[in-house]
């Protein structure tokens, strides 16, 4: 759609405060030669290109006091120009003498003059036009306009007199670029989506700054909010100061989700009253302060260059502000803090982000006191499991979302500088001490054994080759192999190593075991991220997953909450492989998370609470250790009880008297879960020191009373 305007029309919208410019728009930049082109083009009647405009929904009963000192239009709309600021500028300048109610920039030009003999334009110069009769103001003339001049004809000198009344038609076609007419190109809200709007903006200012949908909506905040952006702008140099270097589309994003549950910029968006986002302003900002906190003092995240992406903050950010800025409960901080951690960790918001972030905001944004289960096993859904494996490191670059997870867990095991003992991490503050991403094997080291190839780039850049120290590690310690240096790190720095994961296995230090030293820190990095990311599972610090623990229940023995499994697959009376056992573990669980108190599976412990160890079952598996067992627990878990019963397990591993054991711990689950038995799902309930499958009849009864509507 579109209307024609002459430019004494578009001057006096502007006066009023109807054309509007949006906060996105660069400031004046305009130089003295395009000034005079664009009155030359005028003068002239050329072409000098068509405007556009955004007309965007103002909420009813919202006067709209100003956007760069601009006033409302008063039709329910204000027009945001997204083309021709800079001629617009010009010409408000050119005819009133001052500059717009918008007008942000560094000099406005006031002094171009017009030769009414040669009809030349130029910018005054003293020598050429001080006396010269046929050289007038422009800015003078167009303020008076040719009828003021007139009549202050017969006050002039002659000889100026006559030089203008030979050249009144000069003149007056001067006077008559006021009736140039612009074509007004107008896309409203009511008609285009925010994304179109943005492609048609981004597809006429092709070599100029691309427009993002974030740019339209903080136009539209700031339409018929003013301050809005003067209070971002200090709450984002606050926050900057504490390491969080937010945008704007982030801090729009939470109030959005905040206001309405969604993140979407459009739509509804557009059409909330100022009240409205400021009272959801002045809940998300304590919200997005507190979780900040919370993050640099407990979560060992310094800033926001240890996290993936940003996004991850959105869905606690807008839950916290539903809270009324505190997490109600330790326990649901603690899952956050999981979830944040996994959410970075599987990337999450990468792919189809905005429509993964709304899901989760609207998870948060409803009653669910705590939906961070349900977050969860969004993840678990996409991503098919929520624990590292060592696969998932391979050729992994520092750059990447498991290095962030791994500085993280480095600075929990109280890392320090290898070098000069300084901890990685400052938990009184808050802070990092220092980013240097140490080569264990350096480059220099590793070409000199032979790994110099194109393909050898990989596996010298990747995760499991990096340490995180706080200050770059000493010149001859870069040219040396970690065999000489390392040693010396072990007796001076006791526990750096191990909190880094790194092997300790000397022989692994040997350039020409490199190969061999990758996987095996691929195997403790993902041990150590997976540990403690479920550490923060709430519970998992209460002393429930240590060895005291494990042999206070084996002395106790099996009750309704505890049952010990004396293998995983390994039937020790036939010495042989037996699945059917799989099915016994699976019952268990499933009695458990059927549950109103959940309970802990000991696998490796006899009937009589006696450890003997699952070491019968690695030797059935492909990957005989703890994390191939772990891997095949997993697997037959979500086969048999579904994905997403992972985010209501723990699984940790003991040595007790010498023998693995295998710790199971369940938490009581929120919906109802059937095990499947070839083509039958039977419902088991943990009731004493069974577990037993329910009938129809006793099932429905149970989950009706249990679970609710949720079953």
């Amino acid at each position: 759609m579109h209307d024609v305007r002459s430019i004494s029309d578009l001057l006096s919208q502007i006066g009023r405060g109807e054309i509007l410019l949006p906060e996105f728009q660069r400031g004046y930049v305009w130089k003295r030669s395009q000034v005079r082109g664009l009155v030359q083009s005028l003068y002239r009647k050329h072409p000098t290109g068509h405007l556009l405009v955004w007309r965007t929904y103002m909420p009813s009963k919202v006067r709209l006091v100003e956007a760069r000192n601009g006033d409302a239009a008063g039709d329910g709309h204000s027009l945001l120009l997204l083309d021709g600021q800079q001629r617009l500028t010009t010409l408000y300048a050119l005819f009133t003498g001052d500059a717009p109610p918008f007008y942000e920039g560094e000099k406005l030009f006031f002094d171009l003059y017009f030769n009414v003999q040669t009809e030349e334009f130029r910018f005054w110069q003293k020598t050429l036009m001080q006396k010269n009769p046929a050289w007038i103001g422009v800015h003078d003339f167009l303020r008076e306009e040719l009828h003021g001049l007139l009549q202050r004809l017969p006050e002039l000198e002659p000889e100026h007199r006559e030089v203008l009344q030979q050249n009144l038609a000069r003149l007056g076609r001067l006077d008559q670029i006021r009736n140039y007419t612009y074509t007004v190109d107008r896309v409203s809200g009511d008609e285009f989506g925010v994304d179109e709007v943005v492609e048609i903006f981004n597809r006429i200012n092709s070599k100029g700054t691309p427009l993002k949908k974030a740019d339209l909506a903080l136009a539209h905040v700031c339409s018929i909010w003013p301050e809005a952006r003067e209070e971002m702008r200090t709450f984002q140099a606050t926050m900057a100061e504490r390491g969080f270097k937010m945008d704007f589309d982030f801090f729009l994003r939470c109030l959005a989700g905040v206001a309405k549950g969604s993140i979407r910029l459009e739509g509804t968006f557009l059409k909330i009253p100022a009240t409205e986002l400021q009272q959801a302003w002045n809940r998300m900002r304590p919200a997005f302060e507190h979780l900040v906190a919370v993050l640099r003092r407990d979560a060992c995240i310094g800033d926001d260059g240890d996290l993936p992406t940003a996004s991850v903050l959105v869905p606690a950010t807008v839950f916290l502000a539903r809270e009324g800025g505190q997490f109600p409960s330790d326990s649901v901080k603690q899952r956050f803090i999981r979830w944040i951690y996994l959410a970075g960790l599987w990337a999450r918001y990468s792919g189809a982000a905005e429509t993964k972030l709304q899901q989760d905001v609207a998870l948060v944004a409803g009653s669910d006191p705590d939906p961070t289960h349900e977050l969860e096993e969004a993840i678990l859904r996409e991503r098919g499991r929520i624990a590292l494996e060592a696969s998932d490191l391979a050729e992994v670059r520092i750059s990447s979302s498991a290095a962030a997870m791994a500085r993280i867990t480095a600075r929990a095991r109280g890392a320090r500088d290898w070098f000069v003992g300084l901890r990685i991490y400052d938990e009184a503050r808050g802070t990092s001490n220092g980013s240097e991403r140490h080569y264990v094997f350096s480059l220099p080291v590793l070409k000199k054994a032979g790994f110099d190839s194109a393909a050898d780039r990989k596996i010298i850049n990747e995760l499991a080759n990096r340490a995180f120290l706080a200050r770059k590690a000493p010149r001859e310690v870069r040219s040396s192999p970690p065999s000489e240096y390392l040693p010396k790190v072990d007796a001076d720095q006791p526990g750096a190593l191990r909190a880094q994961s790194i092997p300790l296995d000397r022989e692994l230090w040997h350039p020409e075991r490199y190969r061999d030293f990758l996987s095996v820190r691929r195997q403790l990095l993902a041990r150590a991220i997976n540990e403690y990311i479920e550490s923060w599972r709430p519970g998992a610090g209460d002393g429930v997953d240590t060895e005291e623990y494990v042999r206070r229940l084996m002395r106790e023995g099996e009750s309704e909450t505890v049952e010990f499994k004396s293998s995983l697959r390994w039937d020790r009376v036939r010495e042989r492989t037996n699945r059917d056992l799989e099915k016994g573990v699976i019952k268990t669980v499933a009695g458990f998370l059927n549950s109103e108190s959940g309970g802990t599976l000991l696998i490796g412990v006899d009937d009589n609470g006696e450890p003997v160890g699952i070491d019968v079952d690695y030797k059935t598996l492909r990957k005989g250790d703890r994390d191939g067992f772990q891997l095949h627990l997993q697997q037959i878990i979500a086969r048999d009880l579904g994905r997403l019963v992972a985010t209501h397990l723990t699984v940790t591993f003991h040595v007790i008297d010498g023998h693995d054991i295998c710790q199971v711990s369940t938490e009581a689950g929120d919906r109802p879960v059937y095990a499947k038995h070839g083509n039958s799902d039977v419902f088991y309930l943990r009731t004493g020191p069974a577990t037993q499958p329910l009938s129809v009849r006793e099932t429905v009864t149970y989950v009706g009373r249990r679970f609710g509507a949720t079953g």
